[in-house]
């Protein structure tokens, strides 16, 4: 039980952020794990819960809230209600998982950003001898935007579609090939943000050698191909952000210690684009993840990463974020974990088509500080509890933010 809430409680604070409120209808580890142990294919929970965030909007504190937003109180108290469903069937070596969730969620102040939110799953594990492995699925979600970037009262409701599969070969017992393939397509349903519509498509291969503790070390070839249908107005020319992207990595996955295991990729990110090709990025990139368990109560996650994000907007078409976080966990009781994480990011905003006059390249950093205490008062039943504060600074006027948050969701599994 004791590891089963370290686990929920690590996803759950990994899935917090500035719009932290419309991210609670994921699932964790700890819901799939206790659906999982009951007998029958179909398993259903129903969750309700509030949120009050002192800056919805991520507005400086310069900003003239009136002019922006509508309203000179940047707060609100955001409420949710929604239902899941997952249904699981095996036949023979291959299993099947189908997962569904509807969330409600009514803001008390700007009810105009009221909306109904979804996330859909279906996966296929499929199994072929001693030696053929994979998934094939799809996954579907519709959200609301975050604020952090565009700070304004929109309702901007994103679709996001992607089809992904893998296939793992077993060439011997030493040796692993992988191949995976994803095709994204996002949506934005506020139309002076349709310049964010894209379809991105990723192909992998890797190539591990696996150890006979079933540890393994690679080299892994990624290939991508983006394509945003809408130009984006710059001045008075219109930029096309279509991209090829190239990266090169080695990775591992090593269990140090019975009590410790390593996630690694280390990696070279070459970004082309199609016009102004003064926007290409050429660099390294990585992603590392530790995780120490020291007794079978305490567990610490540090992870640090520098890696690209698609964001865009007139003066960078992607962020480069480099951060670092640590997150430690503590099971206090059988049904009691708490849980804090300290996050540090610095996003570069790049990617400037130079059709502009020159302007200083934006940077921001951010620091967010979360803690969270998870309780399971009766069987499949849990009672999540989370405070969070974050600030932004940054070089660039008005884009400075802070905000405090705190959440309550309640979840009954059937």
């Amino acid at each position: 039980m004791r590891t089963s809430l370290l686990i929920a409680l690590g996803t759950l604070m990994a899935l917090r952020g500035p719009a932290f409120s419309q991210q609670l209808e994921e699932y964790t580890p700890l819901q799939k794990e206790r659906w999982l142990q009951e007998s029958q294919p179909l398993q259903l929970k129903l969750y309700g819960g509030l949120a009050y965030d002192s800056n919805l909007f991520r507005l400086s504190d310069d900003a003239d809230a009136q002019a922006a937003i509508g309203s000179s109180e940047k707060s609100d108290m955001i409420y949710q209600l929604g239902a899941g469903a997952q249904y699981e069937i095996r036949q023979s070596r291959q299993k099947f998982i189908a997962q569904a969730n509807v969330t409600e969620y009514r803001f008390q102040r700007f009810d105009n950003l009221d909306n109904t939110s979804n996330s859909l799953l279906g996966e296929w594990q499929w199994q072929v001898g001693n030696d053929w492995n994979g998934e094939l699925g799809f996954g579907h979600r519709r959200y609301l935007e975050s604020f952090a970037e565009f700070q304004q009262n929109l309702r901007d409701m994103v679709n996001a579609d992607r089809v992904y599969g893998t296939a793992n070969y077993l060439v011997y017992s030493r040796l692993k090939l992988t191949v995976a393939a994803d095709w994204n397509d996002t949506d934005h349903g506020e139309s002076s943000r349709d310049f964010l519509d894209s379809k991105i498509n990723n192909t992998t291969a890797t190539v591990n050698w696996v150890t006979p503790a079933e540890n393994t070390v690679g080299a892994q070839l990624r290939k991508a191909r983006a394509n945003y249908p809408t130009a984006t107005p710059v001045g008075t020319s219109l930029v096309e952000n279509d991209y090829t992207e190239t990266e090169y990595s080695v990775v591992t996955y090593w269990r140090i210690t019975g009590a410790s295991e390593l996630r690694a990729r280390l990696g070279h990110t070459d970004r082309s684009f199609d016009q102004a090709p003064n926007r290409d990025y050429s660099a390294p990139t990585w992603r590392l993840n530790y995780i120490w368990r020291p007794t079978g109560k305490t567990a610490i996650d540090f992870a640090t990463w520098r890696e690209l994000s698609d964001f865009q907007n007139l003066s960078a078409n992607y962020v480069r974020v480099t951060g670092i976080s640590i997150i430690p966990t503590w099971s206090l009781a059988p049904k009691w974990a708490l849980r804090g994480k300290i996050l540090y990011e610095t996003l570069d905003y790049l990617g400037d088509p130079g059709l502009t006059a020159p302007t200083a390249q934006r940077e921001d950093k951010d620091k967010i500080y979360q803690v969270s205490l998870l309780w399971t008062p009766l069987r499949l039943t849990e009672l999540d509890f989370n405070l969070e504060r974050g600030r932004r600074t940054s070089n660039t006027p008005l884009a400075d933010f802070e905000y405090n948050a705190i959440s309550f969701l309640v979840t009954r599994y059937f």
